[in-house]
């Protein structure tokens, strides 16, 4: 994670720039400080941490960028603007990162109103990159959607793609689930989830679950296929376990079968002789629409004051959704503080930091998706933001 440390010293006086970076504002809790920072490309956080005769600056991992880049420059030129004496830093590491934005990365909201022009398959996970990288080669005519948190997988495939020439996959870093929920109903042909971490001690952490199935069933056309492969005969009948109790669809199951292309670590697995499976499931039904639902609107003037006074860490709990108030920042000066908190789904939270400033509330990183679960999360927040006790 990209970091600088150096001797206190003064700062300089917010806001100020330096080349293609603006530092808006800092907001204070304890010995933590978020410093708010963007360029052309992306709006994010920068955590210093206080260590009585030093400061750490880095990354903040809820706001970070795909592009590590980025960071890596904000940081320098942080400590460039200030006059900074460093301690220790990896801000200079000559790694080949991606220099700008790959076109091919696509923020969440943009598959939102995606329009299908070709068929489109989806790799969930897609780890090294091999898989899709040979599929969209193969088959130039469709079009691939990849799907990664791992931010330095994704810059492995980001370049690939650049320098290979490929032009048919999109890339994107989010919860697989999530973005299930968003896409259009009837328009996929084919899901792959290729060796997904198999969370024998977390087993609800799992990707896999009947909601992630009813998800994958609207999503997939006619006679569309998901395909699981895994290591783990645990993960391999936990899955069939789910697919078992649907009403209706075809399944297949294989053991130890070779594809056109492995991943590095089913390479190794085979080495080890473990077995692989194959679980396949194919659609037979044909989903209605999917509804569209309106984002909650924060209408209303905020009294940070107020806010302040009640501010505690504590959880809102609804049937199926939640919210979590972690952390407060205060910035005094400019009227402003920003408050770390989760919430949606329990099992597929939103992490975000929310902005109270000029009595106006926005969210860091800025897209949340109108599923059902944020929509009631968001209406409480708005309530508990509002509230006169």
């Amino acid at each position: 994670m990209p970091n600088a440390h150096f001797l206190k010293s003064d700062i300089c006086s917010f806001p100020f720039e330096k080349e293609d970076f603006t530092y808006i504002f800092k907001a204070d809790d304890k010995k933590e400080s978020l410093i708010f920072c963007k360029n052309k490309e992306e709006s994010f956080f920068l955590q210093l941490i206080d260590k009585d005769d030093s400061y750490l600056l880095k990354s903040e991992k809820i706001t970070r960028p795909t592009n590590i880049k980025i960071v890596q420059d904000a940081i320098r030129c942080f400590v460039e603007k200030n006059g900074l004496k460093i301690i220790s830093s990896n801000i200079f590491s000559k790694k080949n990162h991606l220099k700008k934005r790959s076109p091919f990365l696509k923020d969440i909201l943009y598959f939102k109103d995606f329009e299908v022009a070709r068929e489109v398959e989806i790799e969930i996970g897609f780890g090294s990159g091999r898989h899709i990288l040979h599929q969209a080669k193969k088959q130039p005519h469709k079009t691939f959607i990849g799907i990664e948190i791992h931010k330095p997988s994704i810059e492995q495939l980001l370049k690939q793609c650049e320098l290979q020439g490929i032009t048919n996959i999109m890339v994107i870093d989010y919860d697989a689930r999530i973005l299930l929920q968003i896409l259009k109903s009837n328009t996929v042909s084919k899901i792959y989830l290729h060796f997904p971490v198999p969370w024998d001690k977390k087993p609800h952490r799992r990707v896999v679950s009947r909601a992630f199935m009813d998800e994958c069933i609207r999503v997939l056309k006619p006679n569309g296929r998901l395909e699981i492969r895994t290591d783990s005969e645990n993960y391999f009948r936990y899955s069939l376990e789910i697919l078992l109790s649907l009403k209706k669809g075809e399944f297949k199951i294989n053991k130890n079968s070779s594809l056109e292309i492995s991943s590095k670590y089913e390479d190794r697995w085979r080495k080890m002789e473990k077995n692989i499976y194959d679980l396949h499931f194919i659609n037979q039904e044909l989903s209605k629409p999917l509804q569209d639902r309106k984002m909650v609107e924060f209408d209303k003037r905020v009294d940070l004051e107020l806010v302040k006074r009640k501010f505690s860490n504590k959880t809102i709990r609804g049937d199926d959704y939640f919210v979590h108030f972690e952390k407060i920042y205060k910035n005094d000066e400019e009227n402003l503080i920003v408050i770390k908190l989760s919430f949606g789904d329990y099992k597929m939270s939103e992490h975000k930091y929310m902005i109270l400033r000029d009595n106006t509330i926005s969210f860091l990183p800025k897209e949340i998706l109108p599923i059902r679960q944020n929509l009631l999360a968001l209406e409480t927040i708005k309530e508990y933001m509002h509230e006169s006790k």
